[in-house]
């Protein structure tokens, strides 16, 4: 059976669109910001004598509101190794489980990756990446896995972070190893090496509870949840009824902006 619909409503979309659009700056989505370092990353490390794939992570204690990993920050040293020579930009980031909360990732489990390009950064300068939205709970990993050419230093490191290196890890391997980094040729845990400091690798994470407004479930409210509705809302699709009366009328704008406007919990 066809769905209700308000004709005199469909015709004023356009000017329901720029009120929307209009309020859009003042609606946000409250994050979480998973840190590290102080900002003060002073030193780069990369493999000296040989050819690697390498994997440089940080743990970090899941937050309440922060259960969805929404971005991932980086701040990079240099991947040529003075001669000119380079290596790949191509770069993966990671998100591990830690399946028994001791802090080390050898019995890690993947749980997403995203493909990424390496940027030259300044000392604390980071470049944000977003990648697609993954659940979290208990410690998790927030990995970087680059092929790396002797004598490039592609980790920024801060060898003032208060973790003094028991939460971050580093990680060289013949070939890319992310589903079992626990059989990697060389493993280090930061704070039993002579370079002691946290990665510059940080993340940002979302709630994990429903949002209504979040039409397309990416923990953030913008411009996508508002094209989203106004979409629906013109062809009365259910994801557009607010108040689920099988009608599509003014009152389900209203809620939308309302909870578009009050933000996600």
């Amino acid at each position: 059976m066809p769905r209700a619909r308000n004709l005199n409503m469909s015709k004023q979309l356009p000017i329901v669109a720029a009120i929307m659009l209009f309020l859009l700056p003042t609606a946000h989505a409250q994050s979480v910001e998973y840190i590290l370092d102080t900002g003060a990353g002073s030193f780069n490390i990369g493999p000296s004598q040989f050819d690697a794939n390498m994997t440089w992570l940080n743990s970090f204690d899941t937050q309440p509101d922060g259960e969805h990993i929404t971005s991932v920050s980086i701040s990079f040293g240099d991947i040529d190794d003075n001669d000119g020579n380079l290596s790949s930009d191509a770069l993966t980031i990671a998100i591990l489980n830690d399946p028994n909360n001791d802090l080390d990732p050898s019995d890690a489990q993947l749980l997403s990756t995203t493909s990424a390009t390496w940027v030259d950064t300044g000392f604390g300068e980071f470049v944000n990446y977003p990648i697609e939205p993954t659940e979290v709970e208990d410690i998790f990993f927030v990995a970087v896995m680059m092929d790396v050419i002797q004598r490039a230093n592609p980790a920024s490191m801060d060898p003032n972070s208060p973790s003094g290196g028991t939460r971050s890890w580093l990680f060289y391997n013949p070939e890319p190893n992310l589903h079992d980094l626990g059989n990697s040729p060389f493993i280090l845990r930061m704070s039993d090496g002579p370079f002691l400091g946290a990665w510059m690798v940080r993340a940002t994470g979302q709630p994990a509870r429903s949002c209504d407004a979040d039409l397309n479930q990416d923990g953030n409210l913008d411009f996508f949840d508002v094209s989203a509705f106004l979409s629906a809302f013109g062809l009365s699709d259910d994801l557009a009824d607010f108040n689920q009366d099988m009608v599509f009328d003014f009152f389900d704008i209203s809620l939308f902006l309302n909870a578009f406007l009050n933000g996600c919990p």
